[in-house]
């Protein structure tokens, strides 16, 4: 099912949530809210449950007035980050409460519900625990409960908060990989939230990037990692060196660094913001040269180098592979010079009343 939202604004008290949020969802993708705390995804996670209602906008699921009905007109399956299975039921019996618990006149009858719950725990690989009760299961198992739960009565749309937070790293990756899986094979709707950037990567067919109430990007993994719209997304995605520059008939100028390889960018002279990823610079010995090496750290496969360039407050730093020729050359205190391979750049931001970041130009630099 399509989902279109538009012009959704929410506030709790005198504090807005909710800005304004426009976004379309096609009927069968898998898109991620993602965002820090307080950015609002989870709002609107819940205005799409029905478990909340926006104080302006519109909701509309393949035409029709999702805000005109009540949440259990709205046949959508919500799973919580914290399982909220019946500590009392069985398995069996927790899968089952949905279908249980509707009008006679819609009540699947008895061997019909057994059937569904044998199916849904086959789906979930969770066939040879319907005897059991959630204190008897880890938190993965509990996990796949609640999606077979939720996806018990037959619902229109998945919606998904932080279905994985509680979960330690090694269960995380395991269960995010089943569910795009499991995604594929049954192709609903499916919205989710995580503040995890790993997680909306791998999961998401498109990622909505949320920041203060406002939708900051959306687009492909691929499409915001290699491309973010603003220094908010570009700082969000994190292990991102902020540099200086400065722009000259469209070129990228900064002090001990080599910026040829950026090319000519379509971008006003001025004083400009330079993003670069450690594993986006090569480092060069170079004699007298105005950077230089303050610290070496190793991590294993790779090298990280932080280094003093002139006009930046903080070091830059550089990931280089072990096995890279130039590692057993460099030491502390050595005079080098910065090899950029690419980046993103913007112009200092303005304030703006709706995100406080302002006016501001992106290009992706290669």
């Amino acid at each position: 099912m399509g989902v279109e939202i538009s012009q959704v604004f929410k506030q709790f008290g005198h504090v807005p949530v909710l800005k304004g949020v426009d976004l379309s969802i096609a009927d069968g993708e898998l898109v991620a809210l993602l965002g820090a705390s307080g950015s609002g995804k989870t709002t609107l996670l819940r205005i799409l449950a029905g478990l909340d209602w926006p104080q302006a906008g519109a909701v509309a699921v393949d035409g029709d007035d999702w805000l005109a009905l009540r949440p259990q007109e709205r046949q959508v399956g919500f799973v919580f980050q914290h399982y909220a299975l019946f500590p009392h039921m069985s398995v069996f019996d927790n899968v089952a409460f949905g279908l249980t618990i509707r009008p006679r006149d819609r009540r699947p009858d008895k061997a019909d519900i057994g059937r569904r719950v044998t199916e849904l725990l086959e789906l979930v690989q969770m066939g040879d625990f319907g005897a059991r009760y959630p204190a008897q299961l880890s938190g993965g198992q509990r996990q796949r409960v609640a999606l077979a739960r939720a996806l018990a009565i037959e619902p229109k749309m998945l919606l998904l908060d932080e279905p994985f937070g509680a979960l330690d790293a090694r269960i995380r990756k395991e269960l995010r990989r089943w569910l795009r899986r499991l995604h594929d094979q049954l192709g609903m709707t499916t919205v989710f939230v995580t503040h995890d950037q790993e997680e909306a990567f791998e999961l998401a067919d498109r990622v909505v990037v949320m920041g203060e109430g406002v939708i900051e990007q959306v687009g492909t993994p691929d499409e915001i990692y290699e491309r973010p719209a603003s220094p908010f997304v570009a700082r969000f995605l994190g292990g991102v060196n902020e540099i200086a520059a400065e722009l000259s008939n469209g070129h990228v100028l900064v002090p001990g660094a080599d910026t040829s390889r950026l090319g000519r960018m379509a971008l006003g002279d001025g004083r400009a913001i330079l993003f670069v990823r450690p594993q986006e610079i090569d480092l060069t010995r170079e004699a007298g040269g105005a950077a230089h090496i303050q610290d070496i750290v190793s991590s294993g496969a790779t090298i990280r180098y932080d280094i003093a360039l002139p006009g930046t407050d903080k070091p830059v730093e550089v990931e280089l592979p072990r096995g890279a020729e130039v590692v057993p050359l460099l030491a502390r205190g050595d005079a080098v010079r910065l090899d950029i391979r690419r980046g993103r750049v913007f112009h200092p931001p303005t304030r703006s009343a709706s995100t406080g970041e302002g006016a501001r130009t992106a290009v992706a630099a290669h």
